[in-house]
């Protein structure tokens, strides 16, 4: 590959980390990222723009950002989802990929204006805004949320998909876009410790319903790929069932989707596989794309077989913290013993083998 191939990315951290040097050390060998837009949610991107004399009032308050984010980050971030800027950076870059993925959409919604038009609802960055305090007051707000009505947004939420997917098909024609199917997970990997530990143990987050979090992300991915991927040649990066948990070490700390450092060096991986297309014939693409699956497959089963086995041990472990400090002792001194014996039985057999005539 002569150049790298150039990305868009319409999303949050769950994709946009992957094109990082932090995360991927060498990414820049093989993409470039020459658009995005992070934590907008589809709704709010294809609804008309905020005009200018909104947008002071809109950029004011407090606004701390995400987990004390400085201002002019949540400026940016805010800016971006009112003007819809996204649009018109995606059109002139015509990158070779544009991921998606849907977090904004299922973790913040979207809240619709007076006037009909629609920004994602970011309690991280659009709620310490001026503009968001004085019509939540007035009660001129409307929330969106998926998990409140799962049919109604994705009504909404669909029909907001298909004009985007228009508009990619009409403005970057060669374009191929890649669906980033989501994945909330609930535990952690902690540095020394023998076992994971939920996510809220490490970090005073909002409650999330994990499982169902998750099935109501499938249904938009499920969405986008089923009505675009014969159509368009939408195409997906799938990593759920390869057993990824979050990590304690994760640079933005851990987080329903901040994933231990194995899940972006998958992704990086699945996108070469991808790109690998473009330039092998359909045989030897066959071959690569064999060898990829047999390494998804691998990782899968291993996580089949590693979540009973983990679970079965943690059970005996809070099983052995319940005896007390005395039944314990004793059932260490127990355990001594049968080993001994166990050992003693098996030099002995090793003794009455009969020995081979030489």
């Amino acid at each position: 590959m002569s150049a790298p191939r150039t990305v868009a990315v319409c999303g949050s951290c769950t994709s946009r980390d992957n094109f990082s040097s932090r995360f991927n050390p060498d990414y820049a060998r093989w993409f470039d990222v020459t658009a995005d837009v992070f934590q907008t949610s589809i709704i709010s991107l294809m609804s008309p723009p905020l005009e200018d004399a909104d947008i002071p009032e809109l950029l004011e308050g407090p606004g701390t950002g995400s987990d004390g984010a400085d201002v002019d980050y949540q400026v940016r971030i805010t800016r971006e989802d009112v003007t819809r800027a996204f649009l018109a950076k995606l059109a002139e870059a015509q990158p070779d990929y544009l991921v998606l993925d849907f977090f904004a959409d299922v973790h913040f919604g979207a809240v619709q204006l007076p006037d009909g038009r629609h920004v994602t609802n970011n309690r991280w960055m659009l709620w310490p805004t001026a503009y968001y305090a004085r019509l939540k007051d007035q009660g001129e707000l409307t929330p969106l949320k998926i998990f409140k009505d799962p049919d109604a947004y994705l009504a909404t939420w669909s029909e907001a998909l298909d004009r985007f997917a228009t508009f990619v098909a009409e403005h970057c024609p060669e374009t191929r876009v890649v669906v980033h199917r989501g994945l909330y997970v609930d535990e952690a990997v902690v540095k020394g410790r023998p076992r994971p530990v939920p996510v809220r143990e490490l970090r005073k987050l909002r409650p999330v319903n994990v499982a169902r979090a998750n099935k109501l992300w499938a249904r938009l991915d499920d969405y986008a790929l089923g009505t675009y991927g014969a159509s368009h040649g939408w195409t997906a990066i799938d990593l759920r069932e390869e057993g990824y948990m979050s990590s304690a070490e994760h640079p933005w700390k851990p987080f329903w989707v901040h994933y231990t450092p194995t899940y972006y060096h998958r992704f990086l991986a699945e996108m070469l596989t991808l790109d690998l297309e473009r330039d092998l014939d359909p045989e030897d693409w066959a071959q690569v794309r064999g060898i990829a699956d047999s390494a998804h497959e691998r990782a899968v089963n291993q996580a089949v077989r590693w979540t009973p086995i983990r679970r079965a041990l943690e059970e005996r472990v809070r099983e052995l913290e319940g005896l007390g400090p005395a039944t314990a002792v004793k059932f260490a001194i127990g355990q001594r013993i049968r080993e001994t014996r166990r050992r003693r039985e098996q030099r002995r057999r090793v003794k009455q083998r009969p020995t081979k005539e030489t």
